[in-house]
């Protein structure tokens, strides 16, 4: 048994099988090339000895015995290691929930391929997928784990008795329990692994090399990974923490840290002017972690969130300028003074304003605030006949998700329904539980209520309004009369940009990088 440099193997290490002697073959008849190929020189006998190379891969184990590990032909490469499918299986077979196994590399032309297992239990045994891969994982080097393990009742076996590998079902990638991402940290990075890996769905569990990365394919990732956080890192940190939980972890990110904290960084890494991003209406601010892939990085970015998200009811403001204080003295703690970056949507749009006047009547600049289609409320109408409740906010949380709400008819909603119709729709939002939803139910019925009862503060400055162009309820022609309607309250000038999509969808991938070249060249401009 001699290893690929003709040496003979040591025990434990995989080698080939050679065989030589007296009754050796002088080759294949009328076939020159593959007996040279086949017919090799002895490296170890007498001169003009040969043996005969048979392709088939065994080693010695422990028990001095020969065990015999698969064809040479049945060698893949995977991340960049030779890896022997036999050796793979002979590790399988030997659990003991394991009755048969095989190993295949598996994948669609132009994806990635990966390593699929294929098992049939043993006699009386059940058996836990997981398990068997941790048993494996503690037996092999990772990159010889499968990323999918399959239970079957038996192998398929073509007319010579073998495995009929053509035979063998696709494997299912995303079998082990799927979680979503916890934090808006977690929801970048796996919209990062998507994107490097051509995905549709990421787990903050799953291998990026499960899931077909490979070497050129890490480069890609550890790339748009400091393009979006602003820092720096080596591919070593993606091969000791290749998922997106544990990257999460060496970026900083802590997934017990409160992600509905009022100040919440979404990068923290950059020497320019921070990026202040107030929250909507619904009071999260995770939907700007969309904008990382499109800012330049040398901007930290930061979003401001509703008080009472944790569940404390009596921290909730009682007007929107006590919003707006709190929310100054946040930004306070990243850059004590100015010139400031403000952006906000929706119902941000109104609380940068009053941030933007409270900042100046302190003797700050403001250099930048820019409204992401949010305007006055225009007095000359009449008012609605109610308030916004928490009702309306669940049908808005739900209808940001995609639901159709309004075929939910008059049924009143539970926040236990809404949340799992939130997991339902594995989204970022499934990771909040029933005190969340309630929580934001509260903060978005209160948030309303502020916005109607607040008269826009005069602020001495320019403005930019990016408008949402496919609002079915606003005419083309009435977009830049829309803007105009901030003008009683600022003493500057008003600037207005149209963004192809809809109000809800400003953060979009599409919406959101239009929003992040538009941002880029405003940034450039300040000091």
């Amino acid at each position: 048994m001699l290893d690929a440099g003709l040496r003979p193997a040591p025990r434990g290490a995989v080698g080939e099988l050679y065989i030589g002697g007296g009754q050796l073959a002088r080759g294949y008849l009328n076939r020159p090339a593959l007996t040279a190929a086949r017919f090799v020189a002895d490296p170890l006998g007498a001169p003009g000895g040969r043996l005969y190379r048979t392709g088939d891969l065994a080693r010695w184990n422990a028990d001095g015995q020969l065990e015999y590990l698969g064809r040479v032909d049945e060698q893949v490469k995977v991340r960049g290691y030779r890896v022997e499918l036999g050796e793979i299986e002979a590790a399988l077979a030997r659990d003991p929930e394991v009755g048969r196994a095989t190993v295949v590399l598996r994948g669609d032309e132009g994806a990635a391929k990966r390593l699929a297992a294929y098992l049939v239990p043993a006699a009386g045994s059940g058996l836990d997928t997981a398990a068997v891969r941790e048993r494996l994982a503690a037996a092999v080097p990772d990159y010889m784990v499968p990323a999918a393990f399959m239970v079957l009742e038996e192998l398929p076996l073509n007319a010579n008795g073998k495995v009929d590998r053509k035979a063998l079902p696709a494997p299912d990638y995303h079998l082990r329990d799927w979680s979503g991402p916890r934090t808006p940290q977690e929801e970048i990075l796996c919209g990062l692994f998507r994107e490097a890996l051509g995905l549709d769905v990421v787990g903050i569990h799953d291998s990026f090399f499960d899931l077909g990365g490979d070497s050129i394919m890490s480069m890609g990732l550890v790339n748009r990974i400091r393009s979006a956080f602003g820092v720096k890192l080596g591919m070593r940190t993606v091969l000791t923490a290749p998922t997106v939980a544990e990257l999460a972890q060496k970026l900083g990110g802590d997934a017990e840290q409160d992600s509905l904290d009022v100040l919440l960084p979404l990068r923290e890494h950059g020497s320019r002017t921070p990026l202040f991003c107030v929250h909507p209406a619904g009071g999260l601010s995770w939907s700007y972690s969309a904008l990382l892939r499109s800012v330049d990085a040398e901007h930290p970015v930061y979003g401001l969130q509703s008080r009472g998200l944790g569940g404390e009811a009596d921290a909730l403001p009682a007007t929107l300028e006590e919003m707006a204080a709190d929310y100054v003295a946040q930004i306070r703690r990243v850059q004590p003074t100015g010139p400031y970056a403000l952006l906000g949507w929706s119902l941000g749009g109104t609380v940068i304003h009053a941030m933007a006047a409270l900042l100046q009547a302190e003797g700050e600049e403001v250099a930048l605030l820019v409204n992401l289609d949010e305007f006055p409320l225009d007095r000359s109408q009449p008012l609605p006949d109610r308030l916004p409740d928490e009702q309306d906010a669940l049908r808005v949380l739900l209808d940001f998700e995609g639901y159709d709400v309004d075929a939910l008819g008059d049924v009143r909603l539970t926040h236990g329904q809404v949340v799992t119709m939130l997991r339902d729709r594995q989204s970022v939002l499934a990771s909040l539980d029933e005190d969340n939803v309630a929580a934001l139910a509260r903060a978005f019925a209160n948030n309303r209520r502020l916005f109607m009862a607040y008269e826009p503060a005069p602020y001495r400055g320019d403005l930019l309004v990016l408008v949402a162009e496919e609002d079915p309820s606003v005419p083309a022609a009435d977009l830049a009369a829309r803007a105009e309607r901030w003008r009683p309250h600022v003493d500057g000038r008003i600037e207005y940009r149209r963004i192809g999509c809809a109000h809800p969808y400003l953060m979009r991938p599409e919406p959101a990088a239009e929003i992040g070249r538009v941002l880029n060249e405003k940034l450039r401009e300040l000091k």
